[in-house]
């Protein structure tokens, strides 16, 4: 069974697959941090430049796509091929901190060079993904952030939240919305996960 394991950044997809991988036995797949653009010197993500901003969608999903390629038999994916296009097509369509009122629409019309460009690809790793996964997990946004200088805004998980369920809805992806306590997520988990991979 592979299984992507989706949400808005702060919902417990790590937790989450942390403890399932102990409950499974299936491996895990995790996306490196997003930062250091050039490979230069390490900047801060909310510095990056629209430009360095694609790059780093680009490597992440190099290095998901050779990560995941190591578990043929299975895995839990923290995250999937389109985190970082989801994360990046928001942030360029309405910025890191955008407000309650923001409209979805705002996100679906956005357009430019660099919206361009990050459409396209997008539209290969959702190939990607209903090619690789066999079903997606997703993690509603079920409480805020308790950072205490949180890198977006609730708006901003809202919208991407959306976004992930939009994009694999039309696609026709199986997804299994999960709420709850951590152990009624990670029951919930294991139900649609074991059953498969025996």
């Amino acid at each position: 069974m592979k299984l992507a394991v989706v949400g808005a950044y702060g919902a417990g997809k790590t937790t989450l697959i942390t403890a399932a991988t102990r409950a499974t036995g299936l491996p895990s797949a995790h996306g490196s941090p997003m930062r250091d653009p050039s490979r230069g010197s390490a900047k801060p993500l909310e510095k990056t430049t629209e430009a360095e901003l694609l790059q780093l969608v680009v490597r992440r999903y190099a290095e998901r796509l050779l990560a995941e390629a190591r578990h043929h038999r299975g895995l839990l994916s923290d995250g999937s091929l389109l985190h970082e296009w989801v994360y990046a097509t928001v942030r360029l369509a309405v910025g890191l901190h955008p407000a309650g009122d923001v409209p979805y629409e705002a996100v679906e019309s956005s357009s430019g060079p660099y919206q361009d460009v990050l459409a396209r690809i997008g539209h290969e790793a959702l190939g990607q993904s209903l090619a690789g996964y066999d079903a997606f997990l997703h993690l509603p946004v079920e409480f805020p952030l308790n950072d205490a200088a949180p890198p977006i805004s609730e708006r901003f998980r809202t919208l991407s939240d959306r976004l992930m369920l939009d994009t694999l809805g039309r696609a026709g992806a199986t997804v299994h919305t999960v709420t709850g306590t951590p152990d009624e997520r990670l029951a919930a988990l294991t139900a649609i996960a074991l059953p498969q991979h025996h």
